[in-house]
């Protein structure tokens, strides 16, 4: 759990950094961030796919997922 938050924090900053204009878009991107990443590790163990996996933490699923969650927010947005 500790891993996962920091990635979701992580990817939250640098996609800020990347393409924010204020601070306030901040919280936004940690909660898109969050939610792709718990999104995409719930339906990677729902379906089994066992790729890049830290324990029972699915990196790649949960890093591809909150990286979609993260540009929808920034599409929506604009």
């Amino acid at each position: 759990m500790l891993l996962a938050t920091l990635l979701v924090a992580g990817y939250a900053s640098i996609f800020h950094l990347w393409t924010g204009r204020s601070l306030r878009e901040l919280p936004l991107y940690l909660v898109a961030a969050g939610m792709g990443f718990v999104l995409g590790h719930w339906v990677s163990q729902t379906l089994q796919w066992e790729t890049l996996q830290v324990g029972q933490l699915s990196l790649l699923e949960g890093t591809l997922a909150s990286l979609i969650a993260l540009i929808l927010v920034k599409v929506a947005r604009s």
